[in-house]
């Protein structure tokens, strides 16, 4: 067990634009945060390309400065998450995948790797984080800068702690423990039947095995549930404060009753990469064995 007390733990999580944070991580940043634990989130693009639907808005009038208006949106997020300011990585939104987003050279998709790492190690080494976060090898659903990022932030999680590779951006850092976040395909398919029983839309409608989806990792390989129940109100109010790109009628506000949206939005899963210290194989907690 490590002897370093709360407050002296970082948590550190990857995502690819504003809103991510909240969506796939919100509730763990807002527990660490609630137990004294340094939170802080680097977004590598700033979502130029996202929908703007938000009540009011006009998407002719916001699509030029859609940007300005997305790091004010993830500005409130992470203050009512209690993460600190934004932190960017610095890239444009590559769009979704087949999109002509995907070719613009200042895309994250486009980016240089070694440039984009070293950018990540220098986040890396200032915040020294005992726990990084990211997601799975597919992004989660497979969008460009999601596969981008889970690729950025391996590489710069390991590369953080060799002094000689980067040393422009700081001294030498281990990052200890090592998350990406993902979603049992068992608990898909279980969203997938809720949803069809009730007559509503389901994204996978042709799903009746995990290894019919594209998206979620295996029951077998989720390696730590964290139940964020607790931090839920918080959790939904920095996702509405990215007002932009989630009106009041997005399925994040209106999954039907019987608990659904608590069951939905109430744990966070993740797969341990790897870890320095000495953990259960099945966890509730990132900062277990810290």
């Amino acid at each position: 067990m490590d002897e370093r007390s709360n407050d002296s733990q970082g948590l550190l999580c990857v995502h690819a634009h504003p809103d991510d944070e909240c969506i796939a991580t919100g509730g763990v940043l807002a527990k660490a945060a609630a137990e004294g634990r340094r939170t802080r989130v680097v977004t590598c693009t700033g979502g130029e390309l996202g929908e703007i639907v938000g009540e009011g808005m006009d998407p002719d009038e916001g699509r030029p400065r859609l940007a300005e208006l997305r790091a004010e949106e993830l500005a409130a997020a992470l203050a009512l998450l209690a993460a600190g300011e934004p932190h960017f990585l610095g890239y444009r939104d590559s769009g979704m995948i087949g999109t002509d987003g995907n070719a613009d050279p200042a895309s994250f998709w486009r980016a240089d790797i070694d440039e984009a790492v070293g950018r990540l190690v220098a986040e890396i080494r200032t915040f020294r984080p005992d726990v990084l976060v990211t997601y799975d090898a597919f992004g989660n659903y497979g969008h460009p800068d999601h596969v981008q990022a889970h690729r950025v932030a391996l590489l710069a999680a390991e590369a953080c702690a060799v002094g000689a590779l980067y040393p422009e951006a700081g001294a030498a850092w281990k990052v200890r423990k090592l998350y990406l976040a993902t979603i049992p395909r068992g608990f898909v398919l279980e969203v997938n039947r809720m949803l069809a029983a009730r007559g509503l839309p389901s994204p996978f409608p042709d799903a009746d095995r995990p290894e019919d989806l594209t998206m979620g990792t295996p029951d077998e390989d989720v390696t730590t549930a964290v139940d964020v129940h607790a931090y839920l109100p918080v959790k939904m109010a920095a996702l509405k404060a990215h007002r932009s790109q989630v009106g009041d009628d997005s399925f994040f506000f209106n999954l039907p009753d019987g608990g659904m949206g608590g069951r939905a939005f109430g744990t966070e899963w993740f797969v341990r990469q790897r870890s320095a210290v000495a953990a259960p194989v099945s966890e509730e907690d990132l900062f277990a064995g810290l």
